[in-house]
């Protein structure tokens, strides 16, 4: 059986640059990584995951907003502005609630280096920018006028604004899920967030040589257990995988 932990000297050595054994027979094609399904779980509690979770509360927001605005009765004028203007400034929140979130993914992505969260953080900017245009159109259905068309009725413009949040609401809902998956990918390499399958499944689908994977699952596991030889083990990691 092999020690539960690396001497000291290989830590050592691996953080002074012993790691270049490591990066043998890298290619400058970005890493690609198994997105396996348990990645994909609750947002963690860092930084980036309370940015998910936001986007998520506001997209179910903006969701409540659409279904209202669009069963706003026909014949209330009033009630059916009041619902308008409330998906649109629903729509909104989401939007800019979204866009944080994006950035906050790419923040995760930088750090954490590798194929999966970068991907992540490239679908969440791209909902974000979803988000964004919904919402500019929720905001022009309630002030009454659409792309090519002016003067609309309180209750054509709800539906253009219930609409409008709608597509709102989904995208900042995929600006969430996109978000989180970058998260959860940034705190699986921390000793905080560490979970041995999970990161085992990321070595195993990074495009690296076979033997690199095994050196990489070797080290974190014999580090497993001491959260200061573990963080340098997983800084190795993420240092193939940028």
């Amino acid at each position: 059986m092999m020690p539960k932990l690396l001497p000291i000297v290989v830590i050592l050595v691996l953080a002074a640059g012993g790691a270049s054994y490591l990066m043998q027979g890298r290619t400058d094609e970005p890493v690609e990584m198994a997105q396996a399904p348990e990645v994909q779980t609750a947002a963690p509690d860092t930084v980036a995951g309370d940015a998910a979770r936001l986007a998520d509360d506001a997209a179910d927001a903006a969701q409540t907003a659409a279904e209202t605005a669009d069963e706003a009765p026909a014949t209330e004028a009033t009630d059916s502005q009041d619902a308008a203007n409330a998906a649109a400034d629903a729509a909104a929140d989401a939007a800019a609630i979204a866009a944080d979130a994006a950035a906050e993914a790419v923040a995760a992505s930088n750090d954490t280096g590798g194929a999966p969260a970068s991907d992540a953080a490239d679908a969440a900017e791209a909902a974000a920018e979803a988000a964004l245009d919904a919402a500019d159109r929720a905001a022009a259905a309630a002030a009454g006028a659409t792309a090519g068309v002016t003067d609309l009725t309180a209750d054509a413009a709800a539906q253009e604004a219930a609409s409008a949040a709608q597509d709102a609401a989904e995208a900042a809902a995929e600006t969430a899920d996109a978000a989180t998956v970058a998260a959860r990918i940034e705190a699986l390499l921390t000793p905080e967030g560490f979970d041995r399958a999970q990161v085992d499944s990321i070595i195993d689908g990074a495009a690296i040589p076979d033997t690199q994977k095994q050196t990489l699952k070797q080290l974190v596991s014999q580090a497993e257990g001491d959260p200061a030889l573990l963080a340098a083990a997983l800084e190795q990691v993420k240092a193939v995988m940028r």
